[in-house]
């Protein structure tokens, strides 16, 4: 049987200004942001990273994931991980205002969107479940002038 270890969490509370976050290849990590942030850093690993984030703020990222999980993004926020490749993406629940990028990935496995958030995406993934309510939208990121919307 797998040894399972207990997630690796990272957790900004408040005001935090930080551009030098390193995830690397050591287990999974929980990455919880509250507060007015602006974060930002890489991510090489092949495990599961899970983001919760709310409050006001960004925070971005770019490296390599195999899954990542997006379990909460609420208020006027935006989560840019438009140059993180993954192979899998689960958006539990998008709100309010939040404005969440996703880089280039195979599956986009789960897409809850609700009130204005908006969920924009690289390349040609295979979105197999998605819920959409308010003004909320799903899109794909414009290149050399086109426009998808799901």
């Amino acid at each position: 049987m797998k040894n399972m270890k207990p997630a690796r969490k990272i957790e900004y509370d408040g005001e935090h200004k930080d551009d030098s976050i390193l995830i690397g290849n050591f287990g999974d990590v929980d990455f919880i942001a509250r507060g007015d942030f602006e974060l930002s850093g890489m991510i090489y690993s092949k495990q599961t990273v899970t983001f919760t984030v709310l409050g006001k703020g960004v925070i971005k990222f770019h490296g390599v994931c195999h899954k990542l999980i997006i379990h909460l993004v609420k208020g006027d926020c935006v989560l840019d991980l438009n140059e993180l490749e993954s192979h899998e993406v689960s958006c539990v629940s998008l709100r309010d205002n939040s404005r969440t990028f996703i880089g280039p990935t195979r599956i986009i496995n789960r897409a809850n969107l609700q009130d204005e958030a908006i969920l924009k995406y690289n390349g040609n993934p295979r979105i197999l479940n998605y819920t959409i309510s308010g003004s909320s939208r799903i899109e794909a990121v414009e290149t050399a002038g086109e426009s998808k919307v799901a």
